[in-house]
């Protein structure tokens, strides 16, 4: 795209597959034939990856990435040319191979089988390089399967991300709705003196006269019940996503990446193409610190919830007892009731933040965060992050943790590991066979199999650039060589350009040793003829006019 971003799409469901950002290059697709079918048994067992549980607005579907990139018979290579070398890049998504090249290069074509590569370079002089690839060729399918897990890693990332915005989604949830109720109260108050307030009535049983007309008269008994009950549910949904829909995406991430390490340790099989066992373990190792994040985040919000509820209840009943018109009855028990003394003493409580206008009520908000905890939770009572603790102290591998980062902070880092995890470079790269020197009047075939050209004897010279030998004799030109504007056509067949008049130019169809002479109007960009040799198109040069003509009734029909 003009944005310099790769799009892939599912063409039947019409849904984003893959994204990502390119430099300005010209890029280019072909299709490689496999020499053995994808996924070998090694691998069997990734394709049974259970179906992650649906998240809302999910922009990635791994179930169609899976089918899409799981072909049995080829493998799709783009080929990226710019800022001085080719990249070769399987599936669109993953690189595997660079070419240095000079800044002229127009094109680099690999063959049916990807043992040679042409490369069209216009410096100085139109020269057509040939390249042998045997390297690529013996590793496609070592390739295709480390795009194939690549694929699933890369949409499991993706769905995490996702949940850990689902994540946050609901804690905003959380803190607006304390906005609506007690913000503007907050805010009429001198600053940080709102849990002041809070402390003299829980210690006195007597409300100050702002205090009490805000409980009484704007905050309500009704609307501090609801306030209880979206809070509960909020928290209790950020429990639910990271049990259910985290927790799944981590255990299928965690089945790729070790299996990804077995192949990186299969030196002679794998190593080839440059994938390290230290990168993979790296990625591992960021993908564990993310997980122990998530229990942390759970100890907070388990901290947080009981805290909050018990202060809404404690606020319920201090409210329903200055109320003529309450019947409500509202029991708290001495846990409870030390647990709102723990709330309204916690420091900064009610302090307006600086990147918002929210304040604080909990520790949670900072694991959404682009910046570091200030707070962590106290560990007690999780089983789970004291054994890994454990673990830690006992120097167990792939186990690591920076306690002062946030939930995407740690997810950055893992995104940032895989990208070294999949930094693919082949241990061999192609070398020059040979180079032919061509004039500019080219025709290269989409299989590389020949090249056509005018030599200087102003004939039309056939090769085959792998071989260098003639595919078939010299033809001759319908005009002089230096009245030709365009060459189109890849075999026996082509289609010459010349000038012609001002408003129209020559074109000269020639099949065989027959020659069609006609005229086409001056904004014609290109003209093309079908395999069958029944049709031609003729495209206008901005592309908004297609003339289709039957080249044997030489009858024509327009399509706008």
């Amino acid at each position: 795209g003009s944005s310099g971003i790769n799009a892939e799409y599912g063409v039947e469901g019409g849904s984003l597959v893959h994204s990502s950002s390119i430099p300005d290059m010209i890029g280019s697709w072909c299709s490689v034939p496999l020499p053995s079918p994808l996924n070998s048994n090694h691998l069997e067992h990734l394709n049974t990856i259970p179906k992650l549980p649906p998240i809302e607005d999910i922009k990635v579907d791994l179930m169609e990435t899976r089918i899409l990139l799981q072909s049995q018979l080829d493998m799709n290579i783009m080929t990226m040319i710019g800022e001085g070398s080719a990249r070769f890049v399987s599936q669109g998504i993953l690189q595997f191979c660079s070419l240095a090249t000079s800044s002229q290069t127009t094109a680099v074509v690999p063959s049916p089988d990807c043992r040679f590569l042409c490369a069209i370079s216009t410096k100085d002089q139109e020269k057509c390089c040939v390249y042998s690839s045997k390297h690529i060729a013996d590793n496609l399918t070592n390739i295709a399967d480390i795009t194939d897990i690549y694929s699933k890693v890369l949409s499991l990332s993706e769905y995490m991300l996702t949940v850990l915005k689902a994540m946050s989604d609901c804690w905003d949830t959380v803190l607006s709705e304390f906005n609506k109720k007690l913000f503007a109260f907050h805010m009429s108050l001198h600053p940080n003196t709102l849990s002041k307030h809070f402390l003299h009535l829980f210690v006195t049983g007597t409300p100050s006269m702002e205090l009490e007309n805000f409980l009484v008269h704007t905050l309500k008994e009704k609307e501090i019940s609801k306030l209880l009950s979206s809070t509960l549910q909020s928290y209790q949904g950020i429990e639910k996503l990271i049990n259910s829909q985290l927790m799944a995406s981590y255990f299928a991430l965690s089945s790729l990446l070790n299996t990804l390490l077995g192949m990186a340790r299969w030196y002679d099989k794998y190593g080839q193409v440059g994938l390290s066992p230290t990168a993979v373990e790296d990625s591992i190792t960021k993908l564990s610190g993310l997980m122990i994040k998530s229990q942390e985040l759970l100890q907070s919000i388990s901290n947080s919830k009981i805290r909050v509820s018990a202060f809404l209840k404690w606020l319920l009943k201090a409210t329903s007892s200055l109320s003529d018109e309450s019947s409500k009855v509202v029991s708290l028990t001495e846990k409870e009731l030390k647990l709102v003394v723990e709330f309204l003493k916690a420091d900064n409580l009610f302090a307006t933040r600086a990147d918002t206008c929210h304040f604080n009520i909990d520790t949670v908000w900072q694991y959404f965060c682009e910046d570091n905890i200030i707070t962590e939770p106290p560990f007690k009572n999780n089983k789970l992050i004291d054994s890994f603790f454990t673990l830690v102290q006992n120097k167990i591998p792939y186990l690591s943790v920076q306690p002062s980062l946030s939930l995407f902070q740690s997810h950055r880092l893992f995104s940032d590991s895989l990208l070294q995890c999949f930094d693919l470079s082949l241990s061999e790269k192609p070398q020059v066979l040979r180079t032919i020197t061509i004039s500019p009047m080219f025709i290269l075939a989409p299989d590389c199999s020949t090249i056509r050209f005018v030599n200087d004897s102003g004939l039309l010279k056939a090769l085959d650039p792998f071989t260098g030998q003639e595919d078939v004799p010299d033809r001759s030109l319908p005009v002089p060589s230096n009245e030709i504007t365009a060459l189109h056509g890849y075999d026996s067949d082509f289609v010459v350009e010349s000038a012609g008049n001002q408003s129209k130019k020559a074109i000269y169809i020639c099949m065989g040793s027959d020659i069609v002479q006609s005229e086409l109007p001056t904004d014609v960009g290109m003209v093309v003829i079908s395999d069958s040799r029944r049709l031609g198109a003729v495209v206008s040069a901005n592309g908004h006019r297609i003339q289709i003509i039957d080249l044997e009734d030489v009858e024509d029909e327009e399509l706008e």
